[in-house]
């Protein structure tokens, strides 16, 4: 029925219906245009063209039609249409006609002049694009530059946003243009963090990395782009040029401690051989718990001493060289292991050495020695490798810990030092030390001795046994070396008669007579002078016996001349004290009326002193 429909309206000159029918319900678009020819009526134009314009390969057609129709109203249309469509530039001059008209007859003309300038654009007509920009004109400039950057036609952009002096879409345009140097300049007028990175980026991918640094510098000083900036280089693999950027970032005065300790971790990972130079540089500025994770994880153990020594991790630093042998040094665990306040870290660095570097043992020893037990460490020394060496294990070569802790007088370390210096036969020093130090097991060492091959040892553990009040032990030692006089030394020191008599009757026995001699002397003091004239007389040895009994009689006389002076001095003070009694008695005038009185005797008997009063009651 729409042909009956069509010919009722075109009877009754309603031909805009009719084309209506044409279009709408029959969609016959060659019978609609060939209609409009014939009637060639702008009504009728007007609704061909706008129906055209539906369609994507009817927008030239459609625009034309609107031309015929002389009709701007359709001007939306005809907008709407080119964005939905992008038509073709051979399209889109007939599009800038239509536009062009329309504007002449419109008040408002924006979207009209900012559809020409795309037209223009996609037309490649860029010198009038230019020419109606510098004219005056309602076009949306910034529209219509990302509608051309969208189509990809990039001078326009370039020019519009020029224009509109947005530096940061210029930059973005250019990068698009792979003018890479532009770009960089037009960022830097922008000086915004989204244009700095998608230039940065750009840069990179297309291996302009002394471009991508510059702008690279502006985004890692910004803590939130930096992690975004390191993960692009490195998916991409540009390791060294990351780690160039990262370096020279360093300098710069908005460097914070984030890229210090990025740049680190990059050394630790891809430049390993100048991690420690880093470490050593930076590691006042960097995040040191994050940077010795990094170097565990790469197996820079050197490197993670030395930034648990910075970060006064000192125990940490001593486990670590101690599980990773290769990054200890002597200098540096002995720093660490003075500043250590934990003693079992000390007995385990204490085993390290023992396995791993023994001839360092005595540097660990003489650092540690105010803080460890000596007890407990002489143990450890003497049971290392104690099959090999035997029950002393490597104690002998500790020789410089014992002598600084002997200060101390410790009964093992003395005892240690001693059996150390017996093991060497350095008698001397042996009694040196006993000497010195005498605070251990004297009679242990006097017993291992007195059986000792050398005489000198022997004459030792008689001496420990004299010190220690053993005296028949001593006596008995001295008398099989026959060393009368250390023998005789025992007697005396013990003041025992039982034991004196014992010796002196021996040298008697076996004619030891100048023995006999020495030992009156040496025991002169409680040596009976009856007991010594019956030996002398029994064993026929008063010539040996003389001197003992001259210096007898002579201390006889001493005391009997000492005890004549000692009356004659007392007499005189007697007399003195009567004659002092009797001057005080004459004088008191109280006598005449009353009599001696006791009190003045007593009184001056007080005055006179005690050896006075007692004379005069002896009196």
């Amino acid at each position: 029925m729409f042909e009956e429909a069509f010919t009722i309206y075109t009877r009754f000159n309603k031909n805009e219906d009719a084309v209506g029918v044409l279009l709408d319900q029959m969609e016959s678009f060659e019978r609609a245009e060939e209609f409009a020819l014939k009637l060639d009526e702008p009504a009728v134009w007007s609704r061909l063209g706008t129906a055209q314009l539906r369609r994507r390969d009817m927008i030239a057609k459609g625009v034309t039609s609107l031309i015929r129709a002389q009709d701007p109203g359709p001007y939306e249309n005809v907008v709407l249409a080119c964005r939905d469509f992008e038509p073709d530039a051979e399209t889109y001059d007939a599009i800038i006609k239509f536009l062009r008209f329309a504007r002449t007859k419109l008040k408002d003309v924006r979207v009209i002049d900012t559809e020409i300038i795309i037209g223009l654009a996609r037309c490649n007509r860029f010198t009038e694009m230019e020419e109606f920009i510098s004219l005056p004109n309602s076009a949306d400039l910034e529209e219509a530059g990302e509608r051309c950057l969208s189509m990809n036609v990039l001078p326009a952009a370039k020019l519009l946003f020029s224009a509109t002096n947005n530096y940061a879409r210029v930059a973005v345009v250019l990068v698009k243009m792979k003018d890479f140097t532009s770009a960089v300049e037009f960022a830097r007028k922008a000086d915004k963090v989204p244009t700095w990175r998608a230039v940065c980026f750009a840069c990179v991918d297309n291996n302009e990395f002394r471009l991508a640094q510059i702008c690279g510098l502006h985004l890692i000083v910004d803590a939130n782009e930096l992690q975004d900036v390191l993960d692009y280089y490195r998916d991409r693999g540009h390791f060294q040029q990351l780690i160039d950027m990262m370096d020279t970032g360093l300098s710069l005065e908005r460097a914070h401690q984030a890229m210090f300790t990025e740049t680190g971790i990059l050394y630790t990972k891809y430049r390993p051989e100048r991690a420690m130079e880093f470490c050593k540089m930076w590691w006042q500025r960097s995040g040191i718990p994050k940077l010795i994770r990094a170097c565990d994880v790469a197996a820079l153990y050197s490197e993670k001493v030395f930034l648990h020594m910075q970060y006064n991790e000192h125990d940490n630093a001593i486990a670590c060289m101690m599980e990773h042998p290769s990054s200890w040094e002597s200098t540096v665990f002995l720093e660490a292991i003075l500043k250590c306040g934990n003693v079992d870290v000390m007995y385990r660095a204490l085993s390290f050495y023992l396995n791993e570097h023994v001839d360092n043992i005595n540097d660990l020893l003489l650092t540690v020695a105010a803080k460890v037990d000596p007890g407990r460490t002489i143990s450890i020394l003497k049971s290392h490798c104690s099959r090999e060496y035997g029950e002393f294990g490597i104690l002998p070569i500790c020789k410089p810990y014992l002598h600084k802790v002997q200060q101390k007088n410790v009964p093992e370390v003395n005892e240690a030092l001693n059996n150390i210096l017996l093991l060497e036969n350095n008698l001397e020093a042996l009694k040196e030390s006993i000497k010195q130090y005498p605070s251990f097991d004297q009679l242990k060492l006097a017993r291992s001795l007195e059986h000792s091959e050398c005489v000198e040892y022997r004459r030792l553990a008689a001496s420990l046994f004299r010190e220690n009040k053993k005296y028949e032990q001593a006596v008995d030692i001295s008398k099989r070396d026959k060393l009368w006089q250390d023998a005789i030394l025992s007697a005396a020191a013990s003041k025992d008669p039982e034991l004196v008599d014992f010796l002196s009757r021996f040298f008697l026995d076996n004619d030891l007579r100048e023995g006999f001699t020495a030992m009156l002397l040496a025991c002169y003091e409680f040596f009976p002078p009856a007991l010594a004239l019956e030996y002398s007389w029994t064993y026929s040895v008063m010539d040996f016996s003389m001197p003992f009994f001259v210096q007898t009689m002579e201390e006889i006389g001493n005391r009997v001349m000492g005890l004549e002076e000692e009356s004659k001095t007392r007499a005189h003070a007697e007399e003195e004290f009567k004659k002092n009694v009797d001057e005080q008695i004459n004088d008191d005038p109280s006598v005449l009326l009353h009599g001696v009185q006791p009190t003045a005797i007593f009184g001056a008997a007080s005055a006179s002193g005690p050896q006075q009063l007692a004379l005069g009651w002896q009196k």
